[in-house]
Protein backbone atom coordinates (compact mmCIF):
# COMPACT_ATOMS: atom_id res chain seq x y z
CA UNK A 1 0.00 0.00 0.00
CA UNK A 2 1.50 4.03 -0.48
CA UNK A 3 2.19 5.95 2.21
CA UNK A 4 -0.78 7.43 4.53
CA UNK A 5 -2.50 10.64 3.59
CA UNK A 6 -3.60 12.73 6.34
CA UNK A 7 -6.59 15.29 5.50
CA UNK A 8 -6.02 18.81 5.93
CA UNK A 9 -5.47 20.96 9.79
CA UNK A 10 -9.14 22.12 10.24
CA UNK A 11 -9.10 25.60 12.00
CA UNK A 12 -12.09 26.21 12.57
CA UNK A 13 -12.46 22.70 14.95
CA UNK A 14 -9.48 23.83 16.88
CA UNK A 15 -10.55 26.85 17.41
CA UNK A 16 -14.20 25.39 18.38
CA UNK A 17 -12.32 22.91 20.28
CA UNK A 18 -10.56 25.31 21.96
CA UNK A 19 -13.32 27.45 23.00
CA UNK A 20 -15.06 25.15 24.24
CA UNK A 21 -12.16 24.00 26.58
CA UNK A 22 -12.44 27.33 27.88
CA UNK A 23 -15.70 27.38 28.40
CA UNK A 24 -15.36 24.13 30.70
CA UNK A 25 -12.63 25.77 32.27
CA UNK A 26 -14.78 28.25 33.76
CA UNK A 27 -13.97 31.49 32.52
CA UNK A 28 -12.83 33.62 29.73
CA UNK A 29 -9.01 32.06 29.56
CA UNK A 30 -6.77 28.95 30.24
CA UNK A 31 -3.08 28.17 30.65
CA UNK A 32 -2.21 28.00 26.96
CA UNK A 33 -0.30 24.95 27.45
CA UNK A 34 -2.70 23.39 29.45
CA UNK A 35 -5.27 24.32 26.41
CA UNK A 36 -2.56 22.58 23.98
CA UNK A 37 -2.14 19.45 25.84
CA UNK A 38 -6.27 19.22 26.53
CA UNK A 39 -6.55 19.50 22.72
CA UNK A 40 -3.69 17.05 21.75
CA UNK A 41 -5.58 14.01 24.43
CA UNK A 42 -9.26 15.31 22.41
CA UNK A 43 -7.60 14.31 19.08
CA UNK A 44 -5.24 10.75 20.76
CA UNK A 45 -9.03 9.84 22.04
CA UNK A 46 -10.84 9.96 18.44
CA UNK A 47 -8.31 8.09 16.94
CA UNK A 48 -8.64 5.59 19.60
CA UNK A 49 -12.12 5.66 19.61
CA UNK A 50 -13.14 6.30 15.56
CA UNK A 51 -9.79 6.17 13.88
CA UNK A 52 -10.27 9.79 12.78
CA UNK A 53 -9.20 12.97 14.47
CA UNK A 54 -11.11 16.07 15.49
CA UNK A 55 -8.69 18.62 13.92
CA UNK A 56 -6.00 16.52 12.42
CA UNK A 57 -3.91 19.00 13.85
CA UNK A 58 -0.21 17.40 13.25
CA UNK A 59 1.07 16.11 16.71
CA UNK A 60 4.85 16.52 17.11
CA UNK A 61 7.56 16.08 20.31
CA UNK A 62 8.59 19.93 21.07
CA UNK A 63 11.88 20.14 23.64
CA UNK A 64 10.57 23.44 25.02
CA UNK A 65 7.70 25.69 25.54
CA UNK A 66 4.69 23.12 25.87
CA UNK A 67 6.98 20.21 25.65
CA UNK A 68 5.86 16.43 24.99
CA UNK A 69 2.86 15.69 22.40
CA UNK A 70 1.38 18.64 21.47
CA UNK A 71 -1.05 19.79 18.07
CA UNK A 72 1.75 21.74 16.67
CA UNK A 73 -0.66 23.92 13.74
CA UNK A 74 -2.45 25.42 16.94
CA UNK A 75 0.45 25.82 18.98
CA UNK A 76 1.41 28.25 15.94
CA UNK A 77 -1.29 29.96 15.94
CA UNK A 78 -0.84 30.55 19.40
CA UNK A 79 2.98 31.31 19.23
CA UNK A 80 3.67 32.28 15.75
CA UNK A 81 7.11 31.30 14.63
CA UNK A 82 9.14 34.22 13.72
CA UNK A 83 9.24 33.28 10.73
CA UNK A 84 5.93 34.01 10.09
CA UNK A 85 5.47 36.77 12.43
CA UNK A 86 4.92 39.27 9.03
CA UNK A 87 2.69 36.86 7.59
CA UNK A 88 0.20 36.29 10.40
CA UNK A 89 0.40 39.98 10.91
CA UNK A 90 -1.02 40.51 7.77
CA UNK A 91 -3.39 37.68 7.28
CA UNK A 92 -5.94 36.83 9.96
CA UNK A 93 -6.86 33.86 10.65
CA UNK A 94 -10.32 32.21 12.16
CA UNK A 95 -8.45 31.70 15.39
CA UNK A 96 -7.30 35.19 15.60
CA UNK A 97 -10.92 36.84 14.92
CA UNK A 98 -11.87 35.03 18.67
CA UNK A 99 -8.69 34.91 21.14
CA UNK A 100 -6.20 36.67 22.86
CA UNK A 101 -2.89 35.83 23.89
CA UNK A 102 -1.33 37.58 26.85
CA UNK A 103 1.68 36.34 28.36
CA UNK A 104 1.17 32.46 29.51
CA UNK A 105 -3.00 32.02 28.61
CA UNK A 106 -5.00 32.05 25.64
CA UNK A 107 -8.49 34.04 26.27
CA UNK A 108 -11.77 34.19 24.58
CA UNK A 109 -12.21 37.93 25.34
CA UNK A 110 -15.23 38.19 23.04
CA UNK A 111 -17.82 36.39 20.54
CA UNK A 112 -17.87 32.70 21.55
CA UNK A 113 -17.16 31.21 17.98
CA UNK A 114 -19.83 28.09 17.90
CA UNK A 115 -19.66 24.38 17.69
CA UNK A 116 -21.30 24.31 13.78
CA UNK A 117 -18.21 22.41 12.81
CA UNK A 118 -18.14 19.94 15.66
CA UNK A 119 -20.68 16.88 15.89
CA UNK A 120 -22.77 16.13 18.81
CA UNK A 121 -20.07 13.05 19.70
CA UNK A 122 -17.57 15.41 18.94
CA UNK A 123 -19.10 17.61 21.50
CA UNK A 124 -19.76 14.95 24.36
CA UNK A 125 -16.01 14.24 23.84
CA UNK A 126 -14.26 17.54 24.77
CA UNK A 127 -16.57 17.35 27.51
CA UNK A 128 -15.08 13.98 28.70
CA UNK A 129 -12.00 14.89 28.06
CA UNK A 130 -12.22 18.08 30.59
CA UNK A 131 -14.07 16.45 32.92
CA UNK A 132 -10.89 13.47 33.05
CA UNK A 133 -8.14 15.87 32.87
CA UNK A 134 -8.94 19.95 32.72
CA UNK A 135 -8.59 19.83 36.89
CA UNK A 136 -4.92 18.71 36.42
CA UNK A 137 -1.62 21.31 36.04
CA UNK A 138 -0.22 21.81 33.16
CA UNK A 139 3.12 20.32 34.47
CA UNK A 140 0.89 17.13 35.50
CA UNK A 141 -0.58 17.01 31.47
CA UNK A 142 2.68 17.17 30.15
CA UNK A 143 4.04 14.25 32.87
CA UNK A 144 0.79 12.32 31.43
CA UNK A 145 1.72 12.88 28.37
CA UNK A 146 5.37 12.35 28.22
CA UNK A 147 4.85 8.81 29.32
CA UNK A 148 2.82 8.06 26.43
CA UNK A 149 4.19 5.37 23.74
CA UNK A 150 3.92 8.16 20.76
CA UNK A 151 6.46 10.53 22.82
CA UNK A 152 9.41 8.19 22.34
CA UNK A 153 8.39 8.41 18.57
CA UNK A 154 11.23 10.81 17.15
CA UNK A 155 14.27 10.16 16.27
CA UNK A 156 15.73 13.10 18.48
CA UNK A 157 14.06 15.06 21.32
CA UNK A 158 11.97 16.96 18.54
CA UNK A 159 9.78 16.80 15.55
CA UNK A 160 6.66 15.16 13.85
CA UNK A 161 5.18 11.95 15.42
CA UNK A 162 4.38 9.85 12.81
CA UNK A 163 0.67 9.11 12.39
CA UNK A 164 1.12 5.50 12.32
CA UNK A 165 2.57 4.97 15.45
CA UNK A 166 0.18 7.31 17.31
CA UNK A 167 -2.84 4.89 15.46
CA UNK A 168 -0.93 2.00 16.93
CA UNK A 169 -0.22 3.54 20.51
CA UNK A 170 -3.82 4.25 20.73
CA UNK A 171 -4.87 0.52 19.90
CA UNK A 172 -4.99 -0.32 16.25
CA UNK A 173 -3.51 -3.36 15.14
CA UNK A 174 -3.52 -5.58 12.35
CA UNK A 175 -6.56 -5.34 9.10
CA UNK A 176 -7.72 -3.06 11.60
CA UNK A 177 -5.59 -0.38 11.41
CA UNK A 178 -4.50 -1.03 7.79
CA UNK A 179 -8.57 0.02 6.93
CA UNK A 180 -7.95 3.09 9.49
CA UNK A 181 -5.25 3.97 7.11
CA UNK A 182 -6.86 3.69 4.19
CA UNK A 183 -9.50 5.63 5.25
CA UNK A 184 -7.69 8.20 6.03
CA UNK A 185 -6.00 8.37 2.65
CA UNK A 186 -9.36 8.28 0.77
CA UNK A 187 -10.24 11.43 3.01
CA UNK A 188 -7.39 13.29 2.25
CA UNK A 189 -7.08 12.49 -1.59
CA UNK A 190 -11.30 13.50 -1.52
CA UNK A 191 -10.26 16.94 0.24
CA UNK A 192 -7.10 17.55 -2.52
CA UNK A 193 -9.81 16.98 -5.04
CA UNK A 194 -12.65 19.00 -4.22
CA UNK A 195 -9.97 21.68 -2.88
CA UNK A 196 -11.42 21.29 0.66
CA UNK A 197 -9.24 23.21 3.17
Amino acid sequence: MSAMQIPHFKERKATQVAALLIKHNGGQCIDKYKLLKLIYLVDRKALELWGHSVTYDTPANFPYGPTGPTPSHTYDLIDPPKRNLQETSSTSSYWSQFFSNHGGTVSLPGLFPGVGDLSPAEIGLIHEIFEEFGHKTFGELKEYLQALPESKDTEESSGPIKWETLLQAVGWTGEDLEEVKKDLTFKAKFETFVGAR
